[in-house]
């Protein structure tokens, strides 16, 4: 310790005689590697020039952040060698895409200013090279990072909650959005593991889950990929049904019908907004007759006219519904209405099933 002190005022001393500048003894690499050695601290070091209609301190501004991005450049070079971002990211999920997006976003992350970072720049007259320095004590980083991941685990469970909930309500939309935020936070927290594990390594030590919260993060990870996959995968549908028995609406068809394409394994969600759906169906159903036989069977009969609207395509199909007939004894005109009602909405179920799938 005291060798190094007498070493770091001698360079003082001999800098300011020689120039008549209070040099910096980190504008030197031996006395940088000395004062700031690579077990204590992350460093980044650059030396240039001003350009061409550029002022002084637009140059050590640009140097400044220069030298910021070495740091952060030799934070993840000790990252890459102690840990494998990526095959985590391929681990947590499924799909192709979710994986390139999980990598994708702890490389931005890891590209952001450096929390506890500090930069200090020197111009040399004699020379006109400017200098600038980045450095971050490792304590403080990894004492940064191991405080933010409860924060950042409890924002990722309340964004996700958020749109577990939007996706309940229909709102597959706005879910999505927020699964995609989602995935943000995450990136904040992998590579906050990912920086806290390597430097674990570098001393020598192992990073424990209570410090790294791998477990819970899992837990969360696996939430937002089958959130994300069943938003993807389901076909959110808005109905919009008009039926009508004797100039009065009913809603024999309404009741029935999302039971009916739910039962065969549409993969539906039903939405009351119709700006969210993947489908809009208007459906549009009368009763058209009932009469009574001699065998005192009532019969009655109805038809509807369907549009199916894809609203990533724009298509329209109309299907063509049959008109149906059913009957009821001891001429029961109510129960022969609900029987033919029942029956078109199968016969409207069977229709548009193959529309909504393709």
């Amino acid at each position: 310790m005291r060798k190094k002190l007498f070493v770091s005022i001698l360079s003082i001393m001999v800098s300011f005689a020689l120039f008549g500048q209070m040099r910096p003894g980190w504008i030197n690499s031996e006395m940088r590697g000395m004062e700031f050695p690579s077990n204590v601290f992350f460093t980044g070091y650059i030396g240039g020039t001003t350009r061409s209609g550029e002022t002084l301190e637009t140059a050590k501004q640009r140097l400044s952040r220069d030298a910021q991005s070495e740091l952060i450049e030799s934070i993840r070079i000790q990252i890459v060698s102690t840990t494998d971002s990526e095959s985590r990211s391929i681990r947590i999920n499924q799909t192709e895409r979710l994986t390139s997006e999980f990598t994708a976003r702890v490389q931005t992350v890891s590209e952001a200013k450096v929390a506890a970072m500090r930069t200090e720049t020197f111009f040399d007259r004699e020379t006109r090279m400017i200098h600038a320095f980045a450095y971050v004590r490792i304590t403080d980083l990894a004492n940064y990072y191991q405080s933010q991941i409860s924060l950042w685990l409890n924002e990722v469970e309340g964004t996700l909650n958020t749109a577990i909930q939007l996706a309940e309500r229909g709102r597959k939309r706005q879910a999505l959005e927020k699964s995609e935020a989602v995935i943000e936070l995450f990136a904040n927290v992998l590579y906050a593991q990912d920086l806290l594990t390597a430097i674990s390594v570098a001393k020598g030590q192992r990073a424990n889950d209570q410090i790294l919260q791998q477990n819970r993060s899992q837990q969360l990870r696996n939430r937002l990929i089958h959130t994300i996959a069943d938003l993807e995968n389901s076909i959110y549908i808005f109905l919009e049904i008009v039926e009508v028995v004797d100039g009065e609406s009913v809603d024999f068809i309404t009741t029935r019908l999302p039971g009916i394409l739910t039962d065969k394994d549409c993969n539906c969600n039903f939405t009351e907004f119709e700006d969210q759906a993947d489908f809009v169906i208007r459906i549009n159903a009368r009763l058209v007759r009932c009469w009574n036989t001699e065998s005192d069977v009532a019969f009655c009969t109805a038809s509807a006219t369907v549009s199916v609207l894809n609203t990533h395509s724009q298509r329209i199909l109309r299907p063509n519904i049959p008109e149906v007939r059913e009957g009821w004894t001891r001429n029961d005109r109510e129960r022969a209405i609900e029987a033919t009602f029942r029956t078109l909405t199968n016969t409207i179920a069977e229709q548009i099933l193959p529309m909504i799938r393709n």
